[in-house]
């Protein structure tokens, strides 16, 4: 009995795939020559709930292309978008279709991939060149697209930024002023058109606000610090700011408090006739001398000639890393009025495009 129950395991595990690849089968029965749509929709939509890996992305793209043929544009343009923002432009395993079908499909598939302006590899950019003056006003987010496409950038009801865009490597600079005051998640909205779609992208920015230590207790109510007497407060006029990325410290700049310096500076007595007050005492007449003319220019010449001849350089490509996150170590000021040490998180929450309807 025991035996029988291991060849009857086996025999499972060895037939698996093709019980999983089966409803191939069952959806070309219903596509070839004459083909049931409608009868093939209802049958891919309760199979895919039950597919995984391969097998669901390749049902994922059949499903827009049978809504496509049964004239639902809109669960079309749902179910292609929802497909590209999930397996982005990658083809999935169609060949089992019968040739009939293939004729349409095909088509279909290389239009969406031909005007489908996909948003993907998006990153915080950080620059090796950032100074650590303290929080930044903008951050730098690259991106790639997959077809050219017009742009908006939004925050709320103003309009940040507009445009045309190549397909390629783009970067988007988001402003940050006044997003640090506390924790929060800011939306800008990224809307995109390629043909007759509209596409709307949310780019999130979440602020995360940490003080590195605990504020100093108030001053008592009488308005006095509390400390030995006799001993005087004075302002800080020195610090240290640190810049964090991924947590990894990279830069940091300390300020030190100028110390006032006592020089003297020497005036000579009355200058000769075209003589610079900073240069030295000449022991004759300058205007004594003169320049040849010929002499002078040919050295114009000449410098001209160099001036002209040479190329400017070509500007180097800004150099830059895709980060996660972005830290900033810098000192806030507390309720009591005091400064104590914070750190401000930058990071992009991953979201998922939609299309617009019309």
């Amino acid at each position: 009995m025991i035996r029988k129950a291991a060849v009857a395991l086996v025999l499972v595990l060895a037939l698996a795939p093709l019980l999983r690849a089966d409803w191939r089968s069952e959806l070309r029965s219903r596509l070839g020559k004459d083909p049931d749509h409608r009868a093939a929709w209802d049958y891919l939509v309760e199979e895919t709930k039950k597919l995984e890996g391969e097998d669901r992305q390749t049902a994922s793209l059949i499903l827009p292309y049978l809504a496509e043929k049964l004239g639902d544009k809109d669960r079309e343009r749902e179910l292609a978008a929802e497909y590209f923002e999930t397996y982005r432009d990658n083809d999935p395993d169609f060949g089992f279709l019968d040739e009939y079908t293939l004729r349409d499909f095909i088509p279909f598939w290389v239009t969406w991939k031909r005007i489908y302006p996909l948003v993907y590899d998006i990153n915080l950019l950080s620059y090796s060149r950032t100074p650590a003056t303290g929080l930044p006003i903008s951050v730098d987010v690259g991106f790639e697209l997959l077809n050219d496409a017009f742009y908006r950038i939004s925050l709320g009801p103003y309009i940040l930024e507009g445009g045309y865009w190549p397909k390629g490597f783009h970067i988007l600079t988001v402003p940050l002023r006044g997003l640090f005051d506390r924790s929060d998640t800011y939306e800008f909205v990224l809307d995109l058109k390629a043909g007759d779609i509209v596409l709307r992208k949310s780019v999130q920015v979440r602020v995360d606000i940490a003080d590195l230590a605990a504020a100093p207790p108030l001053p008592p109510r009488d308005g006095r610090a509390p400390g030995p007497p006799g001993l005087a407060l004075k302002a800080v006029q020195e610090g240290e700011i640190s810049l964090y990325i991924d947590n990894k410290l990279v830069l940091k700049s300390r300020k030190i408090a100028p110390k006032p310096t006592s020089f003297t500076f020497p005036l000579g007595g009355p200058s000769m006739p075209g003589q610079k007050p900073y240069m030295p005492t000449p022991k004759d007449d300058p205007m004594s001398h003169g320049v040849n003319v010929l002499d002078a220019l040919a050295l114009a010449y000449k410098a001209i000639k160099e001036l002209v001849g040479k190329k400017p350089p070509v500007p180097s490509a800004p150099s830059y890393q895709k980060v996660s996150s972005l830290s900033f170590a810098y000192s806030r000021t507390a309720a009591a009025g005091t400064s104590v040490p914070a750190r401000a998180s930058i990071a992009l929450p991953p979201t998922k495009a939609v299309i617009l309807k019309e």
